[in-house]
This record gives structure tokens, sequence and C-alpha cells, in this order.
């Protein structure tokens, strides 16, 4: 099958929707399948080549001129650079962005290619935004309503997610849940041992992702003086990317509340530096505001982590008794109980450790393409 990808930034871009993509997109190539991204040049700076080929995927970049924000993104070269391809799927992987949503139109238009979307999450997610920016998604989303009844199949990242589907368009019928898939290396041993060293006699709860306000770590910063009078080596290690100066932001939070030495941010970092940081960690925390899944909770499950989640959608169906333990976003007292249970119960946190490092398993990618082929493969 000639299969095509559409996709704001992909590897070697950073970020989870990045190696999530290319994770899949490899694991195709080995299954046989001839595998294209359409997708952006550039990303924080960084400028990549137009076209690649990258471990048998076949990249093609179109420039992205300007943005701002998240959404708001002028890259017009990704919604006709497809069009040169015989493609016998398309799957889109977001909605809300006005070329994509060209692209699907112009696809449907001039060729018979099946066409998925996985949303991975409604348009402007949170609760809460300025008036300007509420109309701004609420007439979006009026418009977004049409065009995504175009897409012949699509996929939630979590199987509560169809009832806001509906409401944007996708068709009653055609939602399938497949969950994001975690790399085969997740089980891999890590190299290095700075991280390692670093925090070695610590108890560490460790965060992974992009930093930003609503990724909520400020809550984890704030109970951190009521965690150390009970355990003194507790550490927050924060590790990621920020947004808009947030690392000090926190920095600032920690020092008025006489925590600093106790929150260690590792910012960006590798693969390998990555796997030392979950490996020192007891407990893995998401504690955002909004997640459609959350597959680092599953990377931290993986690397033998008990889990602590907001009550986001992804939270909610990846987190029982059997993980961990779930809290409200921002009710710092039901946080603080869930870490203080998780410091305290060291044969619970074991328990849950064992069983979290089993689970994990299941969503390997080598054990989820099956179910995208099979979905490629529908009529």
């Amino acid at each position: 099958m000639k299969i095509g990808f559409m996709t704001n930034y992909f590897y070697p871009a950073t970020g989870g929707m990045e190696e999530l993509n290319f994770n899949l997109a490899k694991e195709l190539v080995k299954q046989g399948h001839e595998v294209h991204v359409f997708t952006s040049d550039r990303k924080d700076g960084k400028i990549f080549k137009k076209e690649e080929n990258i471990k048998g995927v076949r990249i093609h970049r179109s420039r992205l001129w300007f943005k701002y924000k998240y959404y708001l993104k002028f890259n017009p070269g990704i919604a006709f650079k497809h069009l040169k391809y015989n493609l016998d799927v398309l799957h889109f992987q977001s909605i809300g962005f006005i070329f994509q949503d060209l692209a699907l139109v112009l696809r449907r238009i001039f060729t018979k290619t099946m066409v998925i979307d996985t949303p991975h999450g409604p348009f402007m997610a949170l609760d809460k935004y300025p008036w300007w920016q509420t109309i701004l998604r609420n007439i979006y989303t009026t418009i977004e309503y049409p065009i995504n009844k175009l897409y012949h199949k699509s996929v939630q990242d979590n199987p509560k997610q169809y009832p806001w589907m509906e409401k944007y368009g996708f068709k009653k019928g055609t939602i399938t849940f497949i969950p994001p898939c975690l790399p085969n290396n997740i089980y891999d041993k890590a190299k290095g041992n700075e991280l390692k060293n670093k925090l070695k006699d610590k108890f560490v709860i460790s965060y992974l992702g992009r930093v930003q306000e609503y990724k909520g770590l400020e809550q984890v910063v704030r109970v951190l003086p009521d965690l150390i009078k009970v355990n003194p080596n507790v550490v927050f290690l924060a590790m990621g990317g920020e947004v808009a100066g947030e690392y000090n932001r926190l920095k600032k939070i920690a020092k008025e509340l006489n925590v600093e030495d106790h929150l260690i941010i590792a910012g960006r970092v590798s693969d390998d530096e990555k796997l030392q940081g979950l490996d020192t960690s007891e407990v893995f925390i998401l504690p955002s505001e909004w997640e459609a899944f959350g597959i680092v909770l599953v990377e931290g499950m993986a690397r033998k982590c008990a889990v602590v989640s907001s009550k986001t959608e992804g939270g909610r169906f990846l987190v029982s008794e059997k993980e961990g333990f779930l809290y409200d976003y921002k009710d710092l007292d039901q946080l603080k109980k869930c870490l203080l249970k998780l410091i305290e119960d060291e044969k619970l946190r074991d328990k849950l450790k064992e069983h979290n490092f089993k689970k994990a398993e299941n969503y390997l990618v080598k054990n989820l393409v099956k179910d995208f082929e099979r979905l490629y493969a529908e009529k």
C-alpha cells in the first residue's frame, strides 16, 4: 500500500506527535508499505531538507512562511504537494489547520484516495480562552463541521472521544479506536549515567513533555513543601522543552516556597537522557489541564514508574487504581494526598510499578501496527 501522513511537523523535529508519527511510519515501512509524509520544513528555528528519506520514510516538506501561536500556520504548499503522489490512503494527524483542510478538499475532489483523520483532540481544547479566542473557536468549529464529514474514517485516541468527534462532524459509525504507540525501543537499557548519577539517592517524581502553563507543573511545585516534610529527598524532575519562559516562572515559584533545591530542570533531553530520568523515577506525573491520551504516561509505565494524572480524557482511560492515582486538575489537596500515599507506601508503589511495566507492552508500535493496516485496507 502507498500510505501518506499529513502532519504539522515530523522527525527530526522534536515533540510527542513527531515521535508518534515517526515510529508508526517506520513500522509501516518494515511491513512493506510505501510511506510518504507531508509536513512543514521548519520548527523552533531549525530548517529541514525539502525532500528526505529517513529509515525508508519519504518526507516531503513545504515551506512554513509564518505562524502565530499553535493553529495559525501559513504553509500553502502542504495543500498541494501531496497531489503529486498516487496514494491509497492519506492519514491526517490533526484538525483546525486551514491548509490541511484545503488538502483534504482537494484530495476528495481529484482522487479516490481513502482519507482518514486522527484529530488527537478538539480545536482549541482548553475550557477557557480570552473572549476573542472564544469567538474564533466558535466560528472555526462551525466551518470545520462540514469539512470533517469528508473523511472516510477517523481514529480516536481514547474510547471516550467519539461524543465530541461527532459534534465536530466526524461521521457516526466511522470512528475507530486505536491508541497512540510506544517506540519498540522503550524497554531498552539506558546507555548513559550522567542524569542517573545526579539523581542518586533521591525520591524522584518526574514529568516529561512540553513545558507550558496548561501542562500544570506549577501544581507539583506548590505541593513540594509538604512532600519534603515527609521525605526530604523528594525532587521534582522536569524534562522537556519550554514555551514562553515557563521554566523561569516555575523557578520563581520554587524560590518563593524555599524548595528550589527540590526542582530539577533537565530541559529538552535526548532519548537516552529520557530513559535515564524515567529509570530514576519512582513516580511519573502528568498534571495537565487537558490531554487526549498522554503517551508519556505509558512511557513512564514502561520504565517501572507508578503514575499520577489529572482527570483528563487520557488520564481517565489510562489510570485506575491498578496503575496509580487520578486527581482533579488544580486540586492541590488531592494531588498532595496522591503523592504522599505513593511516597509513604513502598509496597503499594512496587505493586503499581510491576503492573505498569507489563501493561505498557500492549502499546508498542509493533503490536498496534496491524490495527492501522486493517483500517487502511477497509473500503
